[in-house]
């Protein structure tokens, strides 16, 4: 795949109008068909989306959009993943042509146990539908990975708190199987030893009692939120390896990572986010400004 920079990417952008009703800014520069085949399910009969333009990090998304307020003849959209801001109740920004997601990453959009299930049929020849969702048990797995990894994801919030530059969902959900082959090992001891290991760096930096101020204080927002914790865990790095490595495991499934990303944006449900659904069909049939 051809990378273009950042800045050439209106530019791009404007050569391909044609192709696109709206344009869309994204931060990824990986898995480019799974936005259009999200996006464009989503807009479908409303307008077209051939290509999405990646910014390749969100501070660069927000840089261009605050950078395109003036009103132009061009529909547009600038869309960011929420990351740490909803842990850390941090309020989207409120720009013109702008959304961020209310979920960590848009890869926490394709978790749908439907979607894989109709995918692993296609591994699975000879088992049915309801075979395959109680072998492959998605819902349970998910639900359990997110209740031992919530306590870590609120870790990895106060590192993004206090900006202390410490590797945190780059660290690979794999470290923290027992087997590395089998998400089902996804181990207690490990996700508390790592807890235990950023624990010490951050009151390191910035003292114990302003650590244990600002723990408490997540603990207690994340309580107070809904009782799906999943939207404040990474589906980019942690969420959907796993459900990878479970259906390559469990269903043989053969494709790669990125593939199953585009696969379950054909085929996962729509509404698991409306405001994402509002804010394309808004932008998308608005007067032009």
């Amino acid at each position: 795949m051809i990378a273009y920079s950042p800045d050439a990417e209106p530019a791009r952008a404007y050569l391909l109008r044609g192709y696109n009703d709206i344009d869309i800014f994204v931060e990824d520069v990986t898995a480019q068909n799974m936005y259009i085949k999200l996006f464009g399910r989503i807009l479908a009969g409303v307008a077209n989306v051939n290509q999405v333009f990646p910014l390749s990090d969100r501070e660069h998304v927000i840089t261009a959009c605050a950078n395109d307020q003036s009103q132009r003849n061009r529909r547009r959209l600038y869309i960011i993943d929420a990351d740490q801001d909803l842990i850390n109740g941090i309020p989207s920004l409120t720009l013109n042509h702008f959304y961020r997601l209310n979920v960590y990453s848009v890869e926490n959009l394709l978790l749908s146990e439907a979607a894989a299930i109709n995918i692993a049929m296609e591994s699975s020849t000879n088992e049915g539908w309801a075979d395959l969702a109680i072998r492959l048990g998605l819902k349970q797995l998910l639900s359990e990975a997110c209740i031992l990894l919530i306590p870590l994801f609120i870790v990895y919030a106060l590192l993004d708190k206090f900006n202390l530059g410490i590797q945190s969902v780059k660290y690979p959900v794999q470290r923290l199987f027992t087997n590395q082959n089998d998400p089902k090992t996804l181990s207690r001891a490990l996700i508390r030893k790592r807890i235990l290991t950023l624990r010490a760096e951050i009151i390191n930096s910035v003292g114990i009692q302003t650590y244990k101020t600002a723990l408490k204080s997540l603990v207690s927002y994340v309580r107070q939120q809904d009782t799906d914790t999943s939207r404040y865990i990474s589906g980019k790095t942690y969420l959907l390896p796993i459900l990878h490595l479970h259906l390559v495991r469990v269903a043989r499934f053969s494709g790669s990572l990125e593939t199953l990303k585009v696969r379950l944006a054909s085929h996962c449900e729509l509404a698991i986010e409306p405001g994402l659904v509002f804010a394309l069909i808004n932008a998308a049939t608005s007067i032009s400004s």
